[in-house]
C-alpha cells in the first residue's frame, strides 16, 4: 500500500480507494459536495479542531453512531407530535431545564420521577394529560408554574354537582368544611379558623347641631380610662331573675388587657347587681332569658354604683330598644385586626334643604386623639359606604361612628362592618 505526502499548496486530488492521507498541519474543508457516503462502521475520534462547513451531501446511512456527552443537557423549543412514552424513568442529580416545549396530548403508562436537587417547568403546553398511574417524590424544591393544559381526566375526582359534601380537614381545625363554599358564608359559619364576621349598629334618637356618637344615650360614648366593674340594673321591678320581664343579660366586652370577655348577669329590679368581671370596654349587652313578658319591662342600664329608681349615676350602656345595646362603637381586641369595608348612616330628613354630616373615627392604642377615617354628608334618609379595598384597623384601636344634623331632634341610625381576623404569630 502506498502513500501520498500532501503538501499545504499542493492541488492533489485523492483517487484510490486505499490512500491514506497524512497532514502534520492543519485541515480546512470548505463547500464540500459528494455523491451518498456510505460507511459500515463509522469511528470518530478528535483531539484538536475539525472545522467542516458548508457541507451538502445525499442520504447519510450510519449503522451504528455514539456519543458521550458529560456536560449540559439542554432542550429548548421543540416542537413534536403525540409524544407516547411506554415507561419512563428520569434520574436527574444535577440541572435538567426545559422551557417552550409543545406537544400534542402526552400518554404515559407509568412515570416515576426522582429529584435530588431543583426542577423548575415554565411555559408548558400541552393537549389533555392522561396518566395512568403518577408518583412523584420530592426532597426539595418543586415549583411549577404558567402551566396551560388541557381539561385533566382523573378517575378519582368528587362530583363537582356534590358542592356541599361535608369533610373534615384539620387545617380547619376540625371543623366541617363544605366543598366549594363561599369565603364569606364559611366566615359567617364559624368555618374559616381565625376569621370572624363583626357587625356593630347603633340609634341616636335625638341628634342635635353638635356632634354627637351614635349609641342610645346620647351624647359622647363613655370610653374607660382603666378598667371596671360595672352595674347593672332596671327601671322596672319585673325585670328579675323570677319577673315577668327580662331575667338574665349578657354582657361582652374587653378585659385591661384588650382580651375578649363576657358573663350572664342575673337582674334583681331597680337594685344594682355587681358584675363579676371588670370590664375595660363593654362594646354590646343583651336579654338572653325572660320571663312571661318575652322582653325587658324597663330599660336596663350598665353602670357605675349608685343608681335612682334604676338609673345609674353614670351609664355606660342602656337595652332600650329590642332587648338590646344600641353602640355603634368597638374596640378591636388583642392580637386581632379589624377589615372594614362598610359603613352605614340613617336618618329621618324629611326637611327640604337639611342636611346631617356623618362621620367614622379611630383612635390608636396609647393615643388620646380620635382620627377622622370617613365624613359625608346624608341629604336623603340613607348613606351607604362601600369601600374597594377593607379599611385595616389593628389591634386596641377604637372606632365609633358619629354625626351632627342642622335640624334638632333627629332619629339617626348608624352600622359599620367588616371581618376581624387573628394575627399571625
Amino acid at each position: 500500500m502506498t502513500s501520498r505526502i500532501l503538501q499545504e499548496d499542493s492541488g492533489l486530488i485523492l483517487t484510490q480507494a486505499s490512500d491514506i492521507l497524512v497532514n502534520n498541519n492543519f485541515i480546512g474543508v470548505d463547500s464540500f459536495s459528494t455523491g451518498a457516503p456510505v460507511l459500515q462502521t463509522a469511528t470518530m475520534s478528535q483531539v484538536h479542531g475539525l472545522l467542516c462547513t458548508n457541507i451538502l451531501t445525499g442520504t447519510v446511512v450510519v449503522e451504528a453512531a455514539s456519543i458521550a456527552q458529560n456536560h449540559d443537557l439542554s432542550a429548548d423549543l421543540i416542537l413534536t407530535g403525540v409524544v407516547v412514552v411506554a415507561d419512563a424513568t428520569l434520574v436527574e442529580n444535577i440541572i435538567l431545564s426545559a422551557s417552550g416545549i409543545i406537544t400534542g396530548s402526552p400518554v404515559v403508562a407509568n412515570a416515576t420521577m426522582i429529584e435530588d436537587e431543583v426542577s423548575t417547568a415554565t411555559p408548558i403546553l400541552t393537549g389533555p394529560p392522561v396518566v395512568e398511574q403518577a408518583e412523584l417524590t420530592q426532597s426539595q424544591v418543586f415549583i411549577p408554574y404558567s402551566i396551560l393544559t388541557g381539561r385533566p381526566d382523573i378517575e378519582s375526582a368528587p362530583d363537582p354537582n356534590a358542592q356541599y359534601e361535608e369533610v373534615v380537614q384539620q387545617m380547619f381545625g376540625g371543623w366541617p368544611k363544605r366543598i366549594y363554599e363561599h369565603t364569606d358564608l364559611s366566615i359567617a359559619r364559624g368555618h374559616s379558623t381565625g376569621y370572624r364576621s363583626i357587625y356593630k349598629f347603633g340609634y341616636n334618637p335625638d341628634l342635635d347641631a353638635t356632634e354627637e356618637t351614635i349609641w342610645g344615650n346620647g351624647g359622647n360614648y363613655p370610653w374607660f380610662a382603666n378598667e371596671l366593674t360595672v352595674f347593672i340594673s332596671s327601671t322596672s321591678a319585673n325585670d328579675t331573675g323570677t319577673g315577668t320581664g327580662a331575667r338574665t343579660v349578657l354582657v361582652q366586652g374587653l378585659d385591661e388587657n384588650y382580651n375578649e370577655v363576657e358573663e350572664t348577669l342575673t337582674l334583681n329590679g331597680q337594685a344594682q347587681v355587681t358584675s363579676q368581671l371588670s370590664y375595660l370596654r363593654i362594646y354590646r349587652a343583651y336579654v338572653t332569658l325572660a320571663g312571661s313578658g318575652a322582653n325587658a319591662a324597663g330599660t336596663v342600664y350598665l353602670g357605675a354604683s349608685g343608681s335612682t329608681g334604676g338609673v345609674p349615676t353614670t351609664v355606660y350602656a342602656s337595652l332600650s330598644l329590642g332587648n338590646q345595646t344600641q353602640i355603634a362603637a368597638y374596640t378591636v381586641p388583642a392580637g386581632h385586626t379589624l377589615y372594614v369595608d362598610d359603613i352605614n348612616f340613617t336618618a329621618a330628613v324629611s326637611q327640604a334643604n337639611k342636611t346631617v354630616t356623618c362621620s367614622f373615627h379611630s383612635r390608636d392604642f396609647n393615643s388620646n386623639v380620635f382620627r377622622t377615617r370617613f365624613i359625608n354628608v346624608l341629604q336623603s334618609n340613607q348613606l351607604i359606604t362601600k369601600f374597594k379595598y377593607a379599611q385595616a384597623f389593628t389591634e386596641k384601636t377604637d372606632l365609633e361612628c358619629r354625626a351632627y344634623t342642622d335640624t334638632t331632634n333627629t332619629a339617626i341610625g348608624a352600622s359599620f362592618q367588616g371581618v376581624l381576623i387573628k394575627n399571625e404569630t
